[in-house]
């Protein structure tokens, strides 16, 4: 059991490493002669594939086995990082990005997949909590090296320097990890729902992307969303008829599932803006440099690290749901804090506020696992964790667009001052109190399933 743990564990460690990216955009972005908003397609085709594939991939884990498709999303990994690091321009990089973004997903969906099949039920959430923890450490590796690797050897090393580990993975994993036993008959991949829903996908995070950066109003915007809206119907007529969807839409109606997936989306849309806008705070009102940037978000990522296996142990002793509402709770209360903040703050309470954040995260993270791969059977799991994947994604996603948007929105309704570092904390603040607004709202929709979380802890099925 512990060796496979360690195997998905590793390979959620690799894919914390790609935050790297986001230290070397500026340099790529010379390096490869383009402007800072083409660069983005780096990050928007890699988390936008993933996101798009990762129900399609769930269910190729379950019709050809966990270890099989985690085995190939290790490959895939690393031959886009090494052919990254090599390649000559700008349109390559980009299409190897969406290489890597499947090697990406198979990985993501695995791993939590692997970990439940692997565990009993009373040690299911400690063993979630721990491989959320070591993958956590990738983003703490990630911090500190890679802006270490991007002045000493330029940006190509960020993605090189990342073969040697994956190889170590994919043999490792190959040893240690035993392969699930396979049915007697093996049953039928939905390929046109996976086609169908990455389309849907792919658009709905256009619109989104595009949208938020240059207006919800413009024709080809407009055309993405009903475009997002038509195909996503479609799937879901394609779903009703599918012999195995790779999507249970009861499930949609399950209610513990459903009010956790919400939470869970709402709980990253609130979160996920400590990642974009309060570096911008950090230079441009506290003026301070990338280094200390990357302490602080260093101290946040270490305190999830601690306290996942810690929300994970709490939820294998009480119903998940407790521990769920009580992260989700610490998380308002800190996006609440932020609004404290100002132009005469310190880097110290940035950091205590980020600790704080880092507490309720790495509580939630582990508990919300827990819940959501413990609804479905076991020879769905690779469809939990896409589900699981989903959520967080589209979450994320929504938070650079939507919340960008707001902040942006705001900044303009607070200007005119003349003084741009006090306009800026302004619209900082009203941002954090939307983002606190939306984790209380979390955390009120996580007392919905409280009753039933208990009934369904304790229900016989749980045992088996």
């Amino acid at each position: 059991m512990w060796a496979g743990l360690v195997a998905a564990a590793a390979g959620m460690f690799l894919t914390a490493l790609d935050i790297t990216v986001n230290v070397a955009l500026p340099e790529i972005t010379e390096n490869l002669g383009t402007d800072l908003e083409t660069i983005q397609w780096i990050i928007i085709l890699y988390v936008g594939s993933t996101t798009g594939m990762g129900l399609g991939l769930g269910g190729a884990g379950d019709v050809y086995g966990l270890k099989r498709v985690y085995v190939i999303g290790l490959l895939a990994y690393t031959l886009a990082v090494f052919l990254i690091g090599i390649a000559p321009g700008l349109p390559l990089v980009l299409g190897l990005r969406v290489t890597q973004a499947v090697g990406n997903g198979l990985i993501l969906v695995s791993a939590p997949a692997i970990v439940t099949q692997l565990f009993p039920a009373q040690n299911r959430g400690r063993a979630l909590g721990i491989m959320a923890g070591l993958g956590t450490l990738g983003m703490i590796a990630g911090s500190l090296g890679g802006g270490l690797l991007v002045d000493a050897f330029g940006w190509r090393s960020i993605f090189l320097a990342r073969v040697p580990l994956c190889l170590v993975a994919v043999v490792y994993t190959v040893v240690a990890l035993r392969a699930s036993p396979r049915p007697e008959v093996r049953p039928s991949f939905d390929i046109l729902g996976a086609l169908t829903l990455f389309a849907g996908m792919a658009s709905l995070i256009l619109f989104l992307t595009i949208g938020g950066r240059s207006g919800w109003t413009l024709p080809h915007v407009v055309a993405l969303g009903l475009s997002a809206v038509v195909i996503l119907w479609v799937f879901v007529l394609v779903e009703r008829k599918a012999a195995r969807p790779i999507l249970e839409l009861s499930l949609l109606k399950d209610r513990v599932l459903a009010p956790t997936l919400i939470v869970s989306y709402l709980v990253f849309i609130s979160t996920f803006i400590n990642w974009f806008i309060l570096p911008f705070y950090m230079s441009d009102v506290l003026n301070t440099n990338a280094q200390t940037w990357g302490l602080v978000i260093m101290l946040m990522t270490v305190t999830n690290a601690i306290f996942a296996p810690v929300g994970g142990w709490l939820s294998d002793r009480v119903p998940p749901a407790y521990t769920i509402t009580t992260a989700v709770g610490i998380s308002a209360l800190t996006m609440a804090l932020f609004t404290t903040l100002g132009v005469d703050s310190s880097v110290s309470d940035v950091a205590i506020l980020m600790v704080a954040a880092g507490v309720g995260m790495g509580l939630f993270q582990a508990a919300n696992a827990n819940l959501i791969m413990g609804t479905f059977p076991p020879d769905r799991l690779g469809m939990g964790g896409a589900v699981m994947s989903l959520s967080r994604s589209l979450g994320t996603v929504s938070s650079v667009a939507i919340m960008g948007a707001v902040f942006s929105a705001r900044q303009s309704a607070r200007g005119g001052t003349g003084d741009e570092a006090q306009e800026f904390v302004l619209a900082f603040q009203d941002l954090y109190v939307l983002s606190a607004l939306l984790a209380l709202t979390a955390m009120v929709v996580s007392f919905s399933y409280w009753p039933r979380a208990i009934r369904w802890m304790s229900a016989p099925r749980r045992k088996a």
